[in-house]
């Protein structure tokens, strides 16, 4: 029985860790786009334009997706929870379902949220879009100080990792696409 408690223990541990950390400079399978922009040392090349609009998927069975918007909450422990809304058009001929988790880096390399992380393990889910219709999610992630915050305000990354949904079914832990969007500076926490 402590066996098992220590294990749950380490497990607890490891997925806390996951959810603030400094990013690592891979890609899962279904990157898109080539880079198009560039950061400081801290902040991954890869990034598109905060304003692209990325197509995924294919001519049956597609999406387009880009930033809607953000929102700032302030919580009680002095933490701010921002809001993520990513919008997803059906470009397919065939309804589509989607689950994505976001993670927001800021100037200095720290990360928050992430896949099992964002929206408290939940991520964004969509219903399902139907072809030629469009879905803004919300997701969020959790900053734990205004100063913290505020190294979002000159520059940012927000790495959204999309998992298709299919019916009655709990969708993977692996995305089926990823996209890194360059935020542009006061997006986020208006100057």
């Amino acid at each position: 029985m402590r066996k098992i408690a220590l294990i749950a223990i380490a497990v607890i541990f490891l997925v806390i860790a996951g959810c603030t950390t400094t990013p690592v400079a891979t890609s899962p399978a279904g990157t898109t786009a080539p880079a198009t922009t560039s950061h400081t040392k801290n902040l991954p090349k890869n990034a598109l334009p905060m304003h692209s609009v990325v197509p995924l998927g294919n001519a049956t069975h597609g999406i387009s997706v880009w930033i809607d918007s953000f929102e700032l909450a302030p919580q009680a422990d002095n933490s701010t929870e921002v809001a993520v809304y990513v919008a997803a058009k059906n470009t397919g001929q065939d309804p589509i379902k989607f689950v994505w988790f976001s993670k927001l880096t800021e100037k200095n390399g720290d990360a928050y949220g992430g896949i099992g992380c964002s929206h408290n393990g939940n991520g964004a889910r969509t219903a399902w879009i139907f072809p030629n219709r469009t879905e803004a999610a919300k997701d969020f992630v959790v900053v734990d100080s205004a100063e913290h915050l505020a190294a979002f305000q000159d520059e940012a990354v927000l790495d959204v990792y999309f998992m298709e949904q299919g019916e009655n079914v709990t969708p993977s832990l692996k995305p089926d696409y990823h996209v890194a969007w360059a935020i542009d500076p006061g997006a986020i926490l208006p100057a």
